[in-house]
């Protein structure tokens, strides 16, 4: 019996780039899981826990830490890929968001040659989908490694994020943001805004009515209508659908739209660090932060912050 032959080019991604299972069951694109961390009760995203118990257990007070992971899991996905596919690539969070990148490349460098090629996105969450979704694609009409790597380095740089989390409580839990500006913003009732800027989250600013974070999400929606040059953009949420549902379709009626807006939830190691119902938009173009308006500029999320 023959064996069967392998296709030329897979990818493999870690759990945090929370692609909707449809989307990664019909790209055939594995994940390797993020530990997420209650006390002594370790889990993997999307393996032994759903995002539905992850985000109940958080709104009942319960607050883990995060974790990169295991060098095992690594190379067990990258074998098992390679089973199927000549050349494999990886796409990783950030590398100043976590130390899963750097876990990889020292799995790489210890086990495997050429046929894997890490990428750093510089981004994390829904936004690395901005990348790999559309990767996935070239690859499935036959695109080579050369070309979905060119595709790939010319759209890192120009992806973007934009929104609010209604509490300040999970950066501050999360060592996002020091006892001191939490206790002053908690009192005021701040509500920070979220973005990702040269591969570190970031805040352009804070809110202290819900009425205000509409106010900036509906310019931002306008502005990417505006100065998108991708065709995808994605709605991130923490467990708040029906909100994303609205600011969907608020987008997709705007002149000049984009022809895609997908719908997606944030998953586990993103979601213990900006909390339930946090939403906003992903897309590949433009942001400035004048749009808003806003001068105030707060970053409080470290290299390595990610784990513990």
């Amino acid at each position: 019996m023959s064996k069967k032959k392998k296709e030329k080019l897979g990818i493999v991604a870690d759990s945090t780039c929370d692609m909707d299972p449809e989307y990664l069951k019909k790209f055939n694109i594995a994940t390797v899981p993020l530990k997420i961390i209650f006390g002594d009760e370790i889990k993997n995203q999307n393996v032994d826990i759903t995002n539905k118990e992850y985000y109940t257990r958080l709104r009942e007070g319960e607050f883990p830490s995060t974790g990169a992971p295991a060098p095992k899991a690594f190379k067990e996905a990258i074998d098992k890929a390679l089973e199927q596919y000549e050349e494999i690539l990886f796409f990783s969070i950030g590398n100043k968001l976590s130390a899963t990148f750097s876990v990889a490349s020292m799995v790489k460098k210890q086990f495997f040659d050429d046929r894997v090629t890490l990428i750093d996105t510089n981004t994390l969450s829904v936004t690395m989908s901005l990348i790999i979704l559309p990767a996935a694609r070239m690859i499935a009409k036959g695109a080579s490694k050369e070309e979905v790597l060119e595709f790939v380095n010319k759209t890192i740089p120009h992806t973007q994020v934009f929104g609010g989390s209604p509490s300040l409580k999970y950066l501050h839990k999360g060592g996002r943001l020091s006892r001191g500006k939490y206790l002053v913003g908690a009192a005021l009732n701040f509500q920070p805004l979220v973005t990702v800027t040269d591969g570190m989250i970031a805040s352009p600013g804070r809110v202290r009515k819900e009425q205000e974070l509409l106010r900036h999400m509906r310019k931002v929606a306008r502005k990417i209508a505006e100065h998108h040059l991708s065709e995808l953009v994605i709605v991130g949420h923490c467990d708040n659908k029906a909100k994303a549902e609205i600011w969907a379709e608020y987008l997709k009626k705007q002149p000049m739209a984009p022809k895609e807006v997908l719908i997606w939830e944030i998953g586990p190691v993103i979601g213990t660090h900006l909390g339930p119902d946090t939403i906003g938009f992903v897309w590949v173009g433009e942001f400035k932060e004048e749009w808003l308006k806003i001068k105030r500029n707060l970053k409080f999320w470290k290299k390595g912050d990610t784990e513990e």
